[in-house]
């Protein structure tokens, strides 16, 4: 009864966070298209320069803590309040930290209004630093629903608040209060949704006990915003504010993918992996099953948005970021396969190999700061490339994680199979019929929306008919569905 319980939760956690990534990509990509004609690119730019800074203080912040409370079979009320005032030390110490680090930013960007940027969203860290034990509860509890109207409304006024700033001639400042806005927002809505208040106590002996696995969950995110960072750094301090607005903005619609997709379903898996770790059987079939579906979403989704750069950027953005294209082209491919072997961080966290995983994410690391560091001479357009090459390391990493539950290659082979050949057909459909379709339609809008549905509609047909494992999969998914 518990894991029959426990897969009603799943899908049910599933079909929210879908929601959740359906209504956010909405509302996302809608203040987008108002702000890239508001904004210039360097504004843009200016935010992502903060960005390197910001991220790399946020890693101190959480230091691993959320990730042990999930992890936990049982988590007594003293280990929360330790947890809580460690993680608040540390937000109200990084607050400090990048109020220092933002004089620096002169020096490392060549342009002084970061610095200024820096010193306002340092205020964010004392509320991330006071929300860790409230996010990790939310997921361990598989809050599902209310997670999804937390994220729903934050970042709809987080939306909403930089468009109208923007409106009234604010400029990068706009995108700085909404994003200050949106965090305050979804502090209050958890504290709301969470009903836990610490107590005055401490208990030093259970922090120094999770050290360990807090330091491999640490550096395992020092490596991702290495990944997710040194890109921009050398953009920006090399190219400029406005060579760094359009890489940055094509990332950030890639980013989509993985960030809204990809990880919030890591969240929803995390601790489902966690309670079936000793059952290898169903883990192995709950683990494939995941994964499939996960890669029949975020592959067409990627390479779709590959296919359609050359629509898709003057549609949303306007005719002044036509030099993103390219860099989205490349961005695209890259998210695809990085967002479809994502299913492999819930395994190695769930088998408590975080360690395992941390050595392999360290090569991929270096494989990528060389590559990118080594193709900046070729501006933005190389750097794109060398970052969609080196993303083909997260195969490896896949096949390994994969390894520690008895799968092999022709595991990792049946999940991506499917929705690769599929997707692959799909940009194959839209580049011809671009090509030869000469009496379709002639505004770019109506290309833009006939490649998108006439792609889906090949991409699904493809997958369904060449997959009987993602039919057998659906089946199963609709079943649950109607059960919960």
């Amino acid at each position: 009864m518990r894991d029959k319980n426990l897969g009603h939760r799943v899908v049910r956690g599933a079909g929210f966070t879908f929601a959740g990534i359906l209504s956010r990509t909405l509302i996302t990509l809608g203040s987008v298209a108002i702000l890239a004609r508001l904004l210039s690119p360097a504004d843009f730019g200016y935010i992502a320069m903060a960005t390197v800074i910001t991220e790399l203080a946020a890693l101190f912040g959480n230091f691993g803590f959320a990730g042990v409370l999930i992890q936990k079979r049982v988590v007594s009320r003293l280990q929360m309040d330790t947890v809580f005032w460690a993680s608040a030390a540390i937000g109200l110490a990084l607050t400090f930290a990048v109020l220092l680090l933002s004089h620096t930013s002169t020096w490392l960007f060549r342009e002084p209004i970061a610095g200024e940027i820096l010193r306002i969203l340092s205020i964010a860290f004392v509320l991330n630093g006071v929300l860790v034990v409230h996010g990790a509860l939310i997921s361990r509890l598989m809050h599902f629903q209310a997670d999804f109207w937390i994220e729903l409304i934050s970042i709809f006024s987080r939306a909403a608040i930089a468009v109208l700033l923007a409106w009234n001639d604010f400029g990068v400042w706009s995108l700085v209060y909404g994003a200050l806005a949106g965090a305050l927002i979804r502090a209050v809505l958890l504290f709301l949704v969470i009903p836990y208040w610490p107590r005055l106590r401490f208990d030093l002996a259970y922090l120094r006990s999770t050290w360990k696995t807090n330091s491999s969950y640490f550096a395992g995110g020092f490596l991702f915003y290495a990944n997710s960072n040194f890109d921009l750094l050398l953009i920006g301090r090399s190219l400029g504010a406005t060579a760094l607005g359009f890489y940055q903005n094509a990332r950030s619609l890639t980013d989509e993918v993985r960030y809204r997709m990809a990880i919030p379903l890591q969240r929803v898996l995390f601790p489902a992996f966690s309670t079936l770790q000793d059952n290898a059987a169903r883990l192995q079939a709950s683990v494939l099953r995941s994964g499939r579906l996960l890669a029949a979403i975020v592959f067409p989704v990627g390479i779709g948005i590959a296919a359609v750069a050359d629509e898709l950027v003057p549609v949303l953005y306007g005719e002044k970021w036509l030099a993103m294209i390219p860099v989205l082209k490349m961005l695209g491919i890259s998210t695809a396969i990085k967002a479809s072997t994502a299913i492999v961080t819930p395994v190695f966290n769930a088998k408590n190999r975080v360690g395992l995983a941390l050595k392999y994410n360290v090569v991929g690391t270096l494989i990528t700061l060389t590559s990118v560091f080594f193709a900046l001479p070729w501006g933005i357009n190389g750097v794109a490339i060398a970052i969609a090459l080196s993303s083909a390391y997260s195969f490896l990493v896949c096949r390994i994680g994969f390894g520690l539950i008895g799968l092999g290659w022709s595991g990792l082979a049946s999940m991506l199979a499917g929705p690769g050949f599929a997707a692959g057909m799909m940009w194959i459909f839209i580049e011809t019929s671009r090509a030869s379709f000469t009496n379709g339609p002639t505004h770019i809008g109506e290309k833009l929306i006939t490649h998108i549905i006439l792609g889906a509609l090949i991409y699904i047909a493809i997958l369904l008919f060449s997959s009987r494992s993602i039919r057998a999969d659906l089946k199963m998914v609709i079943k649950k569905t109607r059960a919960v």
